[in-house]
């Protein structure tokens, strides 16, 4: 929307980064969480147990990564920043690929066959 106006924008998706301690922090823990809602446990638990596993990031390495990105010619759209949940994304967009074509004949089913005349 606004390269047109010389605005380059890049979506930075971090992962975790040690900023407590020197660990990979709990995002569940992390005394900014409100009351929690007992329809959340099993997700609070699963988001839990994938935190503790991922490697944390070093925050001055990030720092030093979104310098280069900031003086880069031609930026990417969006950017991972960190490497440890890259496995996790690419089967999710592997799994939504399957998906869409798994079921490619309804959704061009769903297009119909109007042409231009009949409008």
């Amino acid at each position: 929307e606004v390269a047109e106006f010389g605005v380059k924008v890049t979506i930075i998706e971090p992962g975790g980064f040690a900023t407590r301690g020197g660990k990979n922090p709990n995002p569940l823990d992390n005394g900014h969480v409100a009351t929690p809602d007992p329809a959340y446990d099993g997700l609070r638990r699963r988001l839990g147990a994938m935190a503790g596993k991922q490697p944390a990031g070093d925050p001055a390495a990030a720092a030093q990564a979104l310098l280069t990105l900031v003086d880069t010619d031609n930026p990417p759209l969006r950017i991972l920043f960190g490497q440890g949940f890259r496995p996790m994304i690419e089967q999710a967009y592997a799994d939504r690929l399957k998906t869409w074509a798994d079921w490619q004949d309804l959704s061009a089913q769903a297009q119909g066959h109007l042409d231009q005349a009949d409008r």
